[in-house]
C-alpha cells in the first residue's frame, strides 16, 4: 500500500512540475486571473477531498 502512496506522491510531483513550466503557464490566461474566487473554491474542493482520500487510505493501513 505504501508503494501505491510513494508512485502517486511522485506522479503528483511531475505533473506539478510539467504544469509550472508549460508555455501555456508562463504567457499568463488575464481571464484566470480575474476568476480567483471560483478558482480558489475550485482549489479548496480538491484539497478537501485530497483530505479526505488520504485520511481513509491511512485509515486503512494502521487498521
Amino acid at each position: 500500500m505504501y508503494v501505491v502512496i510513494i508512485v502517486m506522491v511522485i506522479i503528483a510531483g511531475i505533473g506539478t512540475l510539467l504544469v509550472g513550466t508549460s508555455r501555456q503557464n508562463k504567457t499568463g490566461n488575464p481571464s484566470y486571473d480575474k476568476r480567483t474566487k471560483k478558482n480558489m473554491v475550485g482549489l479548496t474542493v480538491m484539497y478537501a477531498a485530497s483530505i479526505v482520500v488520504i485520511s481513509v487510505l491511512v485509515a486503512m493501513i494502521l487498521d
